[in-house]
């Protein structure tokens, strides 16, 4: 494997389930690369409208973690079912015309609150 990426999964598995626990990730930056995520299936419990097939990409430094109401809706639960696909690219990713051409201007949005 290159030293320029790595791989990584979230397969489905049981939480940490006491009952005040809080499963959903924290907000955080990866300092050092590039985050691809391909949702594999079912749904993302960090995420909202996130369906199969969806690839986000979170660059170098940007914040991200879960959009609202995913802490509150994962207080509690026991599992997940989800499968997702991560790579970790250590060398800034270039973005081609084809993945402008599928980008989500929306995207964005997921992370505000809803009035």
């Amino acid at each position: 494997m290159s030293h320029y990426y790595k791989l990584g999964n979230i397969p489905p598995k049981l939480y940490d389930y006491l009952p005040l626990s809080i499963p959903a990730p924290y907000n955080h930056s990866d300092v050092d690369s590039d985050e691809v995520l391909y949702y594999v299936e079912r749904d993302f419990m960090s995420r909202n409208n996130i369906k199969q097939g969806y690839i986000t990409l979170h660059p170098k430094g940007i914040v991200h973690g879960p959009h609202p109401g995913a802490v509150e809706r994962s207080i509690g639960t026991k599992e997940t079912k989800e499968l997702t696909m991560m790579v970790y690219a250590f060398r800034p990713l270039m973005i081609t015309e084809q993945a402008f051409a599928i980008e989500d201007p929306e995207y964005y949005t997921l992370w505000l609150e809803k009035e």
